[in-house]
């Protein structure tokens, strides 16, 4: 399976949409990129929340200084390209609270 067709899988698409209804649900700084959900914060979060996004299988990425999901697609680190360039993003509507 190539990395296009695994990115418009249905697995990965449920994912996707399970992904971002956490950090909707969850009022997080969050952008769609490709496939990938990216979560920033203003300053470092609580302990609790830190918990709860690695609980979500977010991990945090020191280059971009982000937590980042890959909703089940794995790719080769990008040392020299930006994700958010070549993909683009979109940012997530917040949870009115």
């Amino acid at each position: 399976m190539t990395l296009k067709e695994k990115m418009n899988s249905p697995e990965v698409k449920a994912k996707v949409a399970e992904v971002t209804s956490f950090c909707v649900d969850n009022g997080l700084d969050a952008e769609l990129v490709g496939v990938w959900v990216w979560v920033s914060f203003k300053e470092k979060p609580s302990d609790d929340m830190r918990a709860k996004i690695k609980e979500a299988g977010f991990k945090w990425s020191p280059r971009r200084k982000k937590w980042a999901h890959n909703c089940g697609v794995k790719t080769a680190s990008s040392k020299t390209g930006n994700p958010f360039e070549k993909y683009g993003s979109v940012k997530l509507e917040r949870k009115a609270s």
